[in-house]
């Protein structure tokens, strides 16, 4: 009672032909699918007890965010007393450049 992987490989091929979701425009069109064995603790009448879509077309504008607040704090030399009473760090910030 297991789901054939090439079925849900066919799927997604139509998914992709049939354009029936918008794929952004500098990436590849691809889905990450993930698929997890039946629970033998868990009663129910799916043969497929995990199904997860994965989407990163965010992560650039995150890292993109994360870094300016960082340089935002570095520029202040927020924080930097704390690290400089801490031994590893007495010497040199340098790793933080």
């Amino acid at each position: 009672n297991d789901v054939d992987p090439t079925q849900i490989h066919k799927a997604l091929q139509r998914i992709r032909e049939r354009e029936l979701i918008s794929f952004i425009p500098w990436g590849p069109a691809s889905i990450q699918v993930a698929l997890a064995r039946k629970s033998p603790y868990i009663e129910t009448r799916h043969k497929v007890s995990g199904f997860s879509l994965a989407n990163h077309t965010s992560m650039a504008e995150l890292f993109e965010r994360l870094l300016e607040q960082y340089d935002g704090l570095k520029r202040r030399n927020a924080f930097v007393e704390v690290y400089k009473r801490e031994p590893m760090f007495a010497d040199s910030l340098d790793e933080f450049d």
